[in-house]
């Protein structure tokens, strides 16, 4: 098992822009979110791409679509790499939740991994999720580069769980919109090589605006 995989976080979305809860739903890339794909896809032609797979909701497939094109490969999406499931948060604005959802919102900007939102899933659902698919993944293959596009929260977790670090550390990992993180899995297990690379960006600004930063 010695496969390399390159985790990628969507392009930015019109809900980005406007700091809503995505979640399971979804909002299209904006103009930016589409030339921060074209970008990144620019800056990854130098590495051997055997497979490209993205969460099967809209702003990956878009984002993942965009990079395929350097490569000429199909996208093979996958409900394994979708963001966690906001429930009854999603659509909303950060200040609604606090508004609305007080004391569970305290919970999740402290305790993250005890935050139970009504109608959502939790962090450890997304690392049980996220675990299985990538043990599959390094079952099926072996010494190829594979290209995962997902969200924030879910690139989160993956990196995480494979530095062995408990999920109430969520906020200590930054995942801007198209970051690349290359992570090798050797025999011994896996090694981070880089992480939350928004260097392809050439005009960048940062949004802190949503429930998740």
């Amino acid at each position: 098992m010695t496969n390399t995989i390159y985790l990628v976080r969507h392009g930015q979305t019109e809900w980005n822009i406007k700091g809503k809860t995505q979640g399971h739903g979804n909002s299209k890339l904006t103009e930016k979110g589409v030339n921060q794909a074209k970008e990144l896809a620019d800056s990854m032609v130098k590495y051997p791409i055997d497979y490209i797979y993205s969460s099967d909701l809209g702003r990956a497939v878009e984002t993942a679509e965009l990079i395929s094109d350097k490569f000429d490969l199909d996208v093979i999406k996958t409900s394994g790499l979708r963001e966690m499931g906001f429930g009854a948060w999603e659509g909303l604005l950060i200040k609604e939740i606090q508004e609305n959802y007080k004391d569970i919102y305290h919970t999740w900007r402290n305790e993250p991994h005890l935050a139970e939102i009504p109608g959502g899933e939790t962090l450890q659902i997304i690392k049980e999720r996220t675990d299985k698919f990538l043990d599959e993944l390094n079952e099926k293959y072996d010494g190829k580069h594979i290209v995962l596009v997902t969200h924030s929260v879910t690139a989160r977790v993956i990196l995480l769980s494979v530095l062995n670090s408990g999920m109430e550390n969520i906020y200590r990992i930054n995942q801007g919109n198209t970051a690349l993180n290359v992570i090798e899995f050797r025999d011994y297990g896996p090694v981070v090589i880089k992480m939350n690379d928004t260097s392809h960006i050439k005009t960048n600004h940062k949004l802190e605006n949503s429930a998740l930063e």
